[in-house]
């Protein structure tokens, strides 16, 4: 069957020149509705159209069938098919589908016209058996196209610059989901949000995200934020600071245009989520969740009680990096369960089946979701992801891989005379580049993510554990991350000839805060007060707590704090019980020369997921003639020999490697502090 044989003679192109440039067709209304409909779906190519599922439900029969198409060839050919001898009109979209950018400017859900993207968009909408909007909506009549204007409402918020509330047919459906919410319907609630397309201009956006996270601890959250709030803006008085997530490799660093104001509120809130979670260690994904958080909610205090919820429950948020290096492997093998064709052809394209080579290839996942999509996108993944969790995140990096997968099966790039570097890269330009000019409407994404069939949370969790405990040891041997956040203490840092005035800062921001409110005073230094133990003790005894700070003969600068007196060594009844004394409040630290900040180890008691009795506690040692610091295993700082020469080793008291290159060092310089309380 060919075109002429649908079109009745009322439908026809103008002259031989509108066959080629390919204008509107027109089509009136006959006595043969049934053909003119099924011309006109053809040529309005609304293969783009898309209506989200869940996993449960039933699905009409694949799209084609009703045309009398069979195969997939019809689909993908668009030089031998007659269906597709002429370029296709604009299809008709209802005001409820069509999604706003960032800048405001009105989108279809049709984000490009040209064959090539509608052949991608009904091939997967075919292998997902989903059904085409062109079934229930067109009508035989004169095809228009309707653009919904520019929104000129109200901004969502102070903080953004062009993001404005605008009108949107689509139901504002907030009072449901917090009722079934409430009643703990959560199935419910995941199937509300993946069905409802929402614009980035809805009125829901500005309390969707607050709603899913509110929890009895709301108002705890928000005090909580609020007292420290005014605490930061005491202490730092304006001072310019940097969070640790500016300063991690691999992470998300785009605040989606917000403004000044927006942007300072967003370094408060990161800097006072790192000063009361200490635990969080890597979380590339808490800057571009704290400033789409900024970017439709005034209230920094309840984008804070949202973050503090993700922390506090399980499935959400990932803050190890070996949690995060696992997620590209989880990525992986779960695209070879559920998508193998595009596992295939990944192993094609760089002619290897090395998994761990394959692997490389989506390791910036993270930046396609956060970072490439455009912001219509990036917001429905956090809908979903506020009510599902990182499981959500995960289907939408597997989306991208298989719509990449669709664009690049034909038209194989030649890799000939490439390195396998080079191959990697192309690659993963080409995963970037499916993201930033996404094929497929927002809610036929969605779609796709939830069409995974059977991807259990189950699974998904016993994958991330098996690869964690496959790179653990090759995460922690690399080199650590510092801090450059610059903390803020309670008094002035104390003055020191081996580290400056940061490290002196870092350094006491981890002891107790009670210990913050004096400075700490210069007690005793090996070049004023010569090598002997016996002066040594002289000065070192009487003193509380201390903070000792060593140079070695190569550069290398060490050391620890002491959570105890010295003097404790003279007790004779409790050191025949134990040698060690002290407490968990103890750490030894090294200097990293790239970052100039001190790398601190803290007692491993103090991990919130280790038992308290069963971690080593050899804190501090001494004889006359020596002292020790951190043991178990090795000790982290041995001196003896007059104060000249000391060793270092792996201590499983702090967790800590040996805190210089040699191991066995001569000392150079030591400086010891003296650290007391206010009172």
């Amino acid at each position: 069957m060919i075109l002429s044989k649908i079109i009745r003679p009322e439908v026809a192109f103008n002259d031989q020149t509108d066959r080629g440039k390919g204008r509107l067709i027109v089509i009136k209304k006959t006595e043969k509705p049934g053909l003119l409909n099924l011309a006109a779906m053809f040529q309005a190519g609304a293969d783009m159209s898309d209506t989200s599922g869940d996993e449960d439900e039933t699905v009409p029969a694949r799209v084609g069938q009703a045309a009398g198409r069979t195969d997939d060839s019809e689909v993908d050919n668009d030089e031998g098919n007659n269906f597709f001898r002429f370029q296709r009109a604009a299809p008709v979209y209802p005001k409820n589908m069509i999604n706003h950018n960032l800048d405001g400017a009105a989108t279809t859900g049709m984000r490009r016209t040209t064959s090539s993207i509608a052949r991608i968009s009904m091939a997967i909408r075919r292998s997902l058996r989903l059904p085409r909007r062109a079934e229930t909506r067109m009508a035989a009549r004169e095809e228009q196209v309707l653009v919904e204007p520019i929104p000129e409402g109200p901004l969502f918020t102070e903080n953004t610059r062009d993001t404005r509330i605008g009108e949107s047919s689509v139901p504002n459906l907030l009072q449901e989901i917090v009722d079934n919410k409430r009643l703990n319907r959560y199935e419910k609630v995941k199937k509300i949000i993946r069905r409802t397309d929402w614009p980035v201009c809805h009125e829901i956006r500005a309390n969707l995200w607050k709603e899913l996270c509110n929890t009895k601890d709301w108002s705890g959250s928000k005090r909580l934020y609020s007292d420290e709030a005014i605490e930061y803006d005491r202490i730092n008085q304006g001072k310019k600071q940097s969070p640790q997530i500016l300063a991690d490799e691999g992470g998300v660093l785009s605040n989606f245009d917000l403004k000044e104001v927006g942007s300072v509120k967003l370094i408060r809130l990161l800097l006072i989520i790192e000063r009361l979670r200490p635990e969080i260690v890597y979380a590339p994904s808490i800057y571009p969740l704290c400033s789409l958080l900024l970017h439709f909610n005034d209230d920094d205090g309840d984008c804070f009680a949202c973050i503090n919820y993700l922390l506090n429950t399980k499935g959400y948020l990932m803050t190890a990096p070996v949690q995060w290096a696992a997620s590209s492997h989880t990525i992986l093998a779960l695209v070879k369960k559920h998508k193998s064709a595009a596992y295939v052809l990944l192993k094609r394209r760089l002619g290897t089946t090395d998994d761990s080579v394959l692997v490389k290839c989506i390791e910036d996942w993270l930046l396609w979701l956060f970072q490439y999509l455009p912001l219509p996108y990036i917001c429905r993944i956090v809908d979903c992801y506020f009510a599902e969790g990182h499981k959500f995140l995960i289907r939408s990096a597997i989306s991208i891989v298989y719509i990449w997968s669709k664009v690049h099966k034909r038209g194989m790039e030649d890799f000939r005379g490439k390195s396998l570097q080079e191959k990697i890269d192309s690659i993963k330009k080409e995963f970037q580049d499916v993201a930033t000019n996404i094929s497929v409407s927002t809610s036929t994404f969605i779609a796709t993510a939830v069409k995974i069939r059977n991807l259990q949370s189950a699974t998904i969790a016993k994958l991330q554990a098996q690869f964690e405990d496959e790179l653990r040891d090759e995460v922690t041997s690399r080199p650590r991350q510092i801090k450059k956040v610059r903390r803020t203490i309670f008094c002035e840092a104390f003055k020191s000839c081996l580290v400056d005035n940061d490290s002196a800062v870092e350094l006491m921001s981890y002891m107790p805060p009670r210990l913050q409110l004096v400075t700490p005073t210069l007690a005793y230094q090996l070049s004023q007060d010569g090598t002997s133990f016996y002066n040594f003790w002289s000065k070192v005894d009487p003193l509380d707590q201390t903070i000792i700070i060593i140079k070695s003969t190569c550069g290398a600068i060490f050391g620890a704090y002491c959570s105890s007196t010295w003097s404790e060594r003279h007790d004779r009844k409790e050191r025949t019980r134990s040698k060690y004394w002290g407490t968990g409040e103890s750490y030894v630290f090294r200097m990293n020369k790239e970052m100039e900040l001190p790398e601190i180890y803290t007692w491993v008691g103090n991990s919130p997921d280790v038992s308290s009795d069963k971690c080593p506690q050899y804190f501090m040692s001494a004889t006359d003639k020596s002292f020790v610091i951190g043991s178990g295993g090795r000790d982290a700082i041995r001196i003896d020999e007059e104060l000249t020469h000391g060793i270092t080793g792996p201590s499983s008291t702090f967790n800590s490697p040996q805190l210089c290159e040699d191991g066995a060092f001569d000392i150079y310089e030591l400086e010891v502090f003296h650290v007391t309380s206010s009172d």
